[in-house]
């Protein structure tokens, strides 16, 4: 009987464990992360998956049911042209990536490693091309570099030099990589400034050269992370949209982008061709990353001890003035030429070559039509709602996805951080195409095609990375007492996370709000495959405009653009700078 009684003591407690498992799952905190969890995989999931659908299907929506066949494979590899479409994809993104992270990288070893002059002015025009979206850059260069009328090629004419066009391969690679040459800056910054510089200070002093200290010793520690940029910046231009777009097609050089477009520009639209074109790209792209983290671990050379160790600049004697020099002349091309144009032109009636003589026709009328035209207030109003509801919904959801991450011992946790990263492996034009998919054949009771809202859900999810890129680093430095204290004092979870962990992370959270709004306000990668008329946002306005041959009314809203944005800009800085949580 007391063996009995023993086997059947466990049971009602088994029970009741369970009972208590059940009552705290059903608590809000659980509740809330729960949704949380749910909402990042619907947004990071569900388009990759309706396009590769979409692939796979002989219909998509279409009158008639489909079957399951890879013939849209079949015939999108089998098709004429389609290797001079995946060699100039690869020749463009490659090209690209190489300059890109070679200037990138000179131009942040200049300024973390050596004595050269005038750093914070570089830092600043290193950054400043950041602030400028894509497809203003790309209409600004266009403008500059024109074959016949381009001020730049006037004066090489004049001068009795070969002109460059613009509309070439070669003229695609130099606009994109004036564009992302500040984001392998970036990431060379975060590279010097850890590297231990006693290697090198060694090398000089038992004689070597800095020419061969610099090739045998800097470049071999810098190396994972130059091949992560090469590879980061090969995914990012290989997505892009402006240069191809603008640029590529004039000049008769198709990569995957421009021929995604064209696809869905036909009519009846080529499903079936789009969605193979953006499992290439996500192929490639996934492939990239995968490829730079393995390369990133191979070559990871250890430099950092336990020892304290300071990044010592290098004395370039007077070489130091040849690395002023190089950062004047990167401010000159990237960011006061281009930019210059954009004034120039909008304060013009009709394009007219820089001379004292044009000055007679200056006038602020390109500003006035901004105002005067109904689709061009419109389409700011569009950006500027889709822009901060979008930066609103993903600071909220970070803020609960880094409190998970960070703060709780979920099982699950490390797969739901990883969900919230999936967008950036995503180009930004594959996740246009995937929302739009979805949205079109989904059996959803609300409908938002032809709505700013499924604008705000591609912005919102190509945008998660960077909440989390804020939050998640606020969200580690508040230490686990804080949170226990406001619950040994009887207050909820959800109480304590709005009085304990929302005052702390407030200069996080309005830096992801307003750098995503940034982020959003300038995207069009994804924008232009899922606007319809009434719902255009300024970047698709700016293409739209510029196509019809409004350059002087584009001109005049890409500097409101640029203002607006470099004001956002100057507030991310000022918050970053001044209002951090200090660790220690």
């Amino acid at each position: 009987m007391t063996l009995l009684a023993d086997k059947q003591v466990p049971a009602p407690a088994a029970r009741s464990r369970q009972r208590r498992s059940w009552r705290e799952l059903l608590q809000p905190r659980y509740i809330t992360l729960a949704v949380a969890a749910l909402v990042v995989a619907y947004l990071a999931l569900v388009p990759i998956g309706t396009m590769l659908y979409a692939s796979l299907r002989s219909e998509f929506l279409g009158t008639t049911p489909g079957t399951w066949t890879f013939q849209h494979y079949a015939d999108t590899f089998s098709a004429p042209g389609f290797g001079q479409l995946v060699l100039n994809s690869f020749l463009y993104a490659g090209a690209t990536a190489v300059v890109c992270t070679v200037f990138g990288f000179g131009l942040a070893w200049l300024v973390v490693r050596t004595n050269t002059p005038a750093k914070g002015f570089a830092r600043i025009a290193a950054l400043v091309p950041l602030i400028v979206p894509g497809i203003l850059n790309t209409v600004a260069w266009s403008l500059l570099l024109s074959p016949q009328r381009g001020p730049v090629n006037v004066l090489l004419r004049q001068g009795h030099l070969p002109i460059f066009n613009v509309y070439s391969l070669v003229g695609m690679v130099f606009v994109q990589s004036m564009h992302v040459i500040p984001v392998a800056y970036l990431m060379g910054t975060a590279a010097f400034t850890s590297m231990d510089s006693s290697l090198e200070e060694a090398a000089l002093a038992s004689g070597s050269s800095p020419v061969r200290t610099f090739r045998s010793i800097t470049l071999r520690m810098a190396r994972p992370a130059i091949l992560s940029a090469i590879l980061l910046m090969f995914i990012q231009t290989i997505s892009t949209f402006e240069v191809p777009q603008l640029i590529g097609v004039p000049a008769h050089h198709y990569v995957f982008v421009s021929r995604i477009y064209s696809a869905l520009q036909n009519f009846p639209p080529d499903y079936g061709t789009v969605g193979v074109l953006g499992v290439f790209v996500l192929v490639v792209a996934c492939a990239g990353l995968l490829l730079a983290q393995r390369l990133g671990r191979a070559s990871a050379v250890q430099t950092i001890t336990g020892k304290g160790f300071r990044a010592q600049p290098q004395d370039l004697g007077r070489w130091r003035w040849a690395g002023l020099a190089a950062f004047l002349l990167f401010f000159l091309v990237a960011v006061a030429l281009p930019i210059a144009m954009l004034i120039w032109s909008s304060l013009l009636p009709g394009y007219e070559q820089p001379s004292l003589s044009a000055l007679r026709h200056l006038t602020f009328s390109n500003f006035e039509e901004i105002v005067r035209r109904p689709g061009l207030a419109q389409s700011v109003k569009n950006s500027l709602i889709t822009a901060f509801a979008s930066g609103f919904i993903v600071t909220v959801l970070t803020a609960f996805i880094a409190y998970i991450t960070v703060k709780t011992k979920i099982r699950g946790r490390g797969l739901l951080d990883g969900l919230a990263t999936v967008p950036i492996a995503v180009p930004s034009v594959v996740m246009g195409v995937g929302v739009l998919y979805w949205y079109l054949a989904a059996p959803l009771p609300v409908h938002l095609y032809g709505s700013l809202s499924i604008l705000i859900v591609a912005f919102v999810t190509i945008t998660l990375p960077y909440g989390m890129r804020y939050l998640a680093p606020g969200m580690s430095q508040i230490k686990d007492e804080l949170e226990e204290a406001a619950t040994a004092s009887g207050a909820s979870w959800l109480q304590a996370f709005w009085r304990v962990f929302i005052p702390l992370l407030m200069p996080s959270l309005l830096a992801a709000f307003l750098y995503t709004v940034i982020v959003s306000f300038r995207e069009i990668s994804a924008a232009i495959f899922l606007y319809t008329s009434g719902t255009e946002v300024v970047s698709v306005q700016v293409y739209d405009l510029y196509s019809n041959g409004s350059y002087p009314v584009v001109a005049a809203l890409g500097v409101v653009m640029v203002v607006f944005l470099s004001v956002l800009a100057g507030a991310v800085r000022l918050i970053s700078r001044r209002f951090g949580i200090k660790s220690g």
